[in-house]
């Protein structure tokens, strides 16, 4: 009976230590309202309305599974990027400790834990003090506040900045988001005598302005290259009214340039008395909303590669401005890429707009080593981007032309009921899979003109209208059970793939007829997301449509945040290429929305895409491109331009045994193999790994990034070891 008293008196110890509260009365944020900014977006979190208050109801989530998401006591924001709460006190408070908790683990790809959080805090809500950090990029940081490694099971972790002995009224946490971030509940402890009122020195006030306007950069520190321009991302946080024109003020230090923006003419500038010039953005953009990318600047400039600075900036608005901001900048320089022959490189989901704003956007692209240049032809609207395609083609990029068929039709006839399932109770809210009225045929109409404009040689196809449980209204249907009825077919399973087979057909043919008659390529097409296996949304089956109708898989990959989801991005397309017999595997990644990573997580994503059999890399955002991020991308192409032949055709490598055991892929044919060695834990970091090959032939290993030879193999003496000095990616080719 002692033992099982002591036992439970030890977990009541541990629960109040794990929420940080000693009794009701010290926890200050209770019953609190939680301002937000902007309002979180997640609507399955955000039914009931009580968003405002479940942060600080005192109650937990109750789902054993830790998938917060599914729980309307939580709060969730989908894609934020930076997302600021914060909460009044009602008077200057003792603080000891703030807490908040938040779900992660990665159980699906982008549900992770936050890339960082900040704790602020004020005595007026005017200016506000940064008292704590936790943040990815920090050396350190991960252990410092015992965040459990993202590995595919979800898990709810308590962050707590303790300590704080300060005297605040108002707190606030500002955290930078990734796929989805979902939080049940926060704390602010009561501190006691030792507490101090807040120092309010100017390095530590921050630009965090819940009631008005500011921007933001999406990573600790901005990299420019020296040599050619390349973008960076500016965000918006703003609860100003929709007419406002909030106006950016950016002053760079001398050295460094802003040579273009995504407006059509560069921001008036002026030369300050300490050499710096500041720009002035014009009020172009009419928005109180907040935009992940509000704008897009392109800098250069005379700096040393690693050189490091800072710039300034401040928002103000008819009747306000928001504190002054800086912002660590970094020179760096990107190498020319050679551009391969054989391999889709570029920017997937990046529209000819984009391109159209980039300065010297060709010879960029050239240096990056991309093969083909993205668009959205419904969403090219003047001649002078019809213009830039040509000039593209004419440097002999290869073009990809990405659309969303059928939710084109769906938002053009939405009054239209008869495009809907028939059901019982009137019109549904889904397409009908077996409608092929007028409206089916304008679309089929629009592809084929589209692409007689693009005259594409891959169209990418996102169709996301059914969701993952396919179309469900079908079997109550009238027109789809008479389909059902006339097909013969056996199961409705059987039937909607059938019928959806049967609509890729019409859209594929549409897209390829549309091109050749235009004296274009016979266009290959694939769609997001489409792999072998099962069919995608229960209606679009690769197994069934490969290589005839459909010439490639799209895995969608989704993030590279993680050193599990790098390995998780090479995964998803090793088991692809295992089921089709070419390597017509053509991934989509992120550069970032899902939560931004380093460049070298790009660099490592991409070689696992290669390294596994795909021959191609698409992207499903462009929100978030950044010089960092195109640094890593074109590392990966120069690494891997040097093996395409190997890539395009070859066969997965097997057998390959390391020593201690790690990660492996790569791709070999008769001429040679591609092998790309993972460590992205750090965990061989310092040691020496020895890689056994089967080989039936005298072999010379060379470092694809240094172009040295490593080392000779025979049959017999097939061994040889490298070191990882740090954690990421080694590739060698053996010839």
């Amino acid at each position: 009976m002692k033992s099982s008293f002591g036992h439970v008196f030890l977990l009541v110890i541990l629960f109040v230590f794990a929420v940080g509260l000693t009794s009701a009365d010290d926890n200050l944020a209770a019953g609190k309202i939680v301002q937000f900014l902007p309002t979180p977006n997640y609507a399955i979190t955000a039914k009931g309305g009580t968003d405002a208050t479940d942060l600080t109801d005192g109650k937990l989530s109750s789902r054993e599974d830790n998938r917060l998401w599914f729980d309307s006591k939580c709060v969730g924001f989908s894609y934020p990027g930076l997302q600021q709460m914060y909460l009044d006190l009602g008077a200057e408070e003792s603080i000891r400790e703030v807490a908040i908790r938040f779900m992660g683990g990665s159980v699906t790809p982008g549900t992770s834990f936050p890339v960082w959080v900040d704790l602020v805090a004020s005595l007026d809500g005017q200016t506000y003090e940064r008292l704590d950090s936790f943040s990815r990029w920090t050396p350190g940081d991960r252990d410092r506040f015992g965040i459990p490694q993202e590995a595919g099971e979800a898990w709810v972790h308590q962050l707590t900045f303790g300590n704080l002995k300060v005297k605040a009224r108002y707190i606030g946490l500002s955290f930078y988001g990734t796929g989805l971030n979902v939080a049940d509940e926060m704390w602010v402890i009561r501190g006691g005598d030792d507490a101090k009122p807040l120092a309010l020195a100017p390095s530590r006030i921050v630009p965090f302005c819940p009631k008005g306007a500011q921007v933001y950069f999406h990573k600790p520190v901005v990299q420019f290259s020296t040599n050619f321009p390349t973008p960076n991302p500016v965000g918006l946080l703003s609860a100003l009214p929709k007419d406002a024109k909030p106006t950016l003020r950016l002053d760079l230090p001398p050295g460094v340039r802003l040579v273009g923006t995504e407006q059509e003419v560069l921001p008036i500038s002026e030369k300050l008395s300490d050499g710096w010039t500041r720009y002035h953005f014009a009020e172009e953009k009419t928005t109180g909303e907040s935009l992940k990318t509000w704008q897009r600047i392109y800098l250069t400039g005379d700096w040393k590669p690693g050189q490091e600075g800072l710039l300034r900036y401040q928002v103000s608005w008819p009747d306000g401005q928001s504190p002054e901001g800086t912002q660590r900048i970094q020179a760096v320089e990107i190498p020319e890429t050679p551009i391969p022959k054989k391999l889709l490189t570029g920017l997937g989901w990046w529209s000819m707009g984009n391109s159209a704003h980039w300065p010297n956007v060709i010879p960029s692209y050239k240096r990056l080593g991309f093969s083909y240049v993205p668009l959205f032809a419904r969403w090219i609207s003047n001649e002078k981007e019809w213009a830039l395609l040509d000039q593209f083609r004419n440097e002999g990029f290869k073009v990809v032309s990405i659309d969303s068929p059928l939710h084109v039709l769906l938002q053009k006839h939405k009054k239209n009921t008869d495009i809907y399932c028939q059901l019982e109770k009137g019109p549904g809210e889904l397409l009908c899979p077996s409608y092929r009225g007028p409206a089916y045929q304008e679309e089929l109409i629009r592809l084929a003109t589209e692409a007689s404009k693009a005259r594409p040689d891959l169209y990418a196809a996102d169709i996301e209208l059914w969701g993952w449980r396919g179309p469900v209204d079908a079997e109550n249907c009238s027109r789809c059970k008479a389909d059902f009825n006339a097909s013969g077919l056996s199961s409705w399973e059987e039937w909607k793939i059938t019928k959806g087979n049967e609509m890729w057909k019409d859209m594929a043919s549409a897209v390829r007829k549309g091109s050749v008659d235009a004296g274009g390529p016979k266009t290959e097409s694939g769609g997001y997301d489409f792999q072998p296996g099962s069919a995608y949304q229960f209606l679009w089956s690769v197994d069934q449509l490969y290589p005839d109708a459909m010439q490639n898989s799209q895995v969608s990959t989704y993030s590279s945040l993680e050193p599990w989801n790098i390995a998780y991005v090479g995964d998803e397309v090793r088991k692809d290429r295992q089921q089709i017999a070419a390597s017509d595997i053509i991934p989509w990644l992120t550069p970032g929305d899902a939560g931004v990573f380093p460049g070298w997580a790009m660099r490592d994503s991409v070689l696992e895409c290669f390294a596994n059999g795909a021959r191609g890399i698409l992207f499903w955002s462009s929100r978030v491109w950044d010089t960092e991020g195109l640094l890593g991308y074109a590392d990966a192409i120069r690494i891997a331009a040097q093996v395409e032949d190997i890539i395009v055709g070859g066969k997965l490598l097997e057998g390959v045994k390391t020593q201690p055991e790690g990660r492996v892929s790569g791709v070999r044919n008769d001429k040679g193999i591609f092998m790309l060695l993972g460590d992205y834990q750090g965990s061989m970091k310092g040691k020496a790994v020895t890689i056994t090959v089967p080989i039936d032939r005298a072999m010379s290993v060379v470092d694809l990034v240094t172009g040295k030879e490593v080392a000779k193999l025979a049959p017999g003496a097939n061994s040889f070891q490298i070191e990882f000095k740090e954690a990421g990616s080694r590739a060698f080719s053996l010839r």
